[in-house]
């Protein structure tokens, strides 16, 4: 009769920023995302629904450090979650009794928050285990474009598609240009890119934000977030927001116009940032996302994020971890009954 052994559960501490710091350097070679950071839980502090729980460090019984995690609790529709975006970043790369073990300690971490009982956390893995369930609803990707920045601008042209090369240049010779704003970030947005992301998301079938988030976010992330335009006759046509933390620059949020079309503007807008994300001291610039295997919603996009790259690279999947199993299941039944009527 083969025993059952107990999963280990570590040893896990908030850290302070400072700490946090400390720990991200003892990561070292494992880059720690922006998404992983203080600074992006204190931005999602800001934004209605949610709340940075803090980041942890795991350690073993050894006193040696497994993993760092940064966690945020989300409450919508009747439900709150938890989000380890990215997350959790493991010291070496883990088996599967390190997965099994991470996974009962962030259940017994995360059981209760407060008078609050989580549904589920949201977190990636290197790969699946019997207690992680593939999510019922797709809020992550699986693969991403990925421009590396320690290419000189040549090279990186030369990994380009002809058809963006044709882009870049097109755009130029109708004159688009593109500059970064700087100067009442959130109030420009409103007024100027906004409008064109409600557009974008009516035409290309998907959901957007509230305002308040986009805003928000240039407001608290006042040294990792970075606002572009592009601009014909003096008139927005194409917008990005970019983000930069520990030499990785990503394509965050964006929108164009239909007449972007016309004008190529996001091919002028994407060129100059890579090459503005280059000139700042990063390493990559991550296109974040395309449609992959799993994801359809993200077809539209894929086709014009590969023309800039042909690197192409995998993520760790976004699995869930129910903490109340029963209701977990009763919820995604439904969810999953109500897409196959529609």
């Amino acid at each position: 009769m083969e025993l059952m052994l107990k999963p280990e559960i570590f040893t896990y501490t908030k850290l302070s920023e400072t700490e946090f710091k400390k720990y991200q350097e003892a990561l070292l070679p494992v880059v720690v995302p922006l998404e992983q950071s203080p600074a992006w839980g204190n931005f999602n502090n800001t934004v209605a629904g949610r709340e940075f729980l803090g980041s942890f460090s795991y350690t073993n019984a050894s006193g040696k450090l497994v993993a760092l995690a940064s966690a945020i609790l989300y409450s919508d529709r009747g439900r709150s979650w938890i989000w380890i975006k990215h997350g959790p970043l493991f010291a070496h790369e883990p088996n599967t009794d390190t997965i099994k073990n991470m996974c009962s300690t962030l259940k017994e971490q995360f059981q209760t928050i407060q008078s609050i009982q989580p549904l589920f956390i949201r977190l990636s893995m290197s790969q699946g285990i019997d207690k992680l369930r593939p999510p019922f609803e797709h809020t992550m990707y699986d693969e991403t474009v990925i421009v590396d920045l320690e290419n000189t601008e040549d090279e990186i042209l030369a990994g380009m598609s002809q058809s963006g090369r044709a882009g870049i240049r097109k755009s130029a010779k109708l004159g688009v240009t593109v500059r970064e704003i700087t100067q009442d970030r959130s109030a420009f947005f409103a007024e100027n890119c906004y409008p064109i992301l409600r557009e974008t998301g009516a035409r290309d079938g998907f959901g957007i934000h509230p305002q308040t988030l986009y805003t928000s976010m240039l407001k608290e992330l006042k040294n990792e977030a970075r606002l572009y335009v592009a601009t014909d006759k003096g008139k927005v046509e194409a917008w990005a927001i970019t983000t930069e933390y520990n030499s990785q620059s990503m394509y965050y949020y964006g929108g164009s116009s239909a007449h972007a079309r016309n004008t190529f503007a996001a091919y002028a807008l994407h060129w100059e940032v890579i090459k503005e994300m280059r000139r700042r001291g990063n390493k990559t610039y991550d296109f974040m996302g395309i449609a992959g295997k799993n994801f359809e919603g993200l077809k539209n996009v894929t086709q014009f994020k590969i023309k800039f790259s042909k690197n192409i690279i995998k993520i760790p999947f976004t699995y869930d971890l129910p903490l109340q199993t029963l209701k977990y299941n009763l919820l995604s039944f439904i969810l999953r009954a109500k897409r196959i009527l529609k």
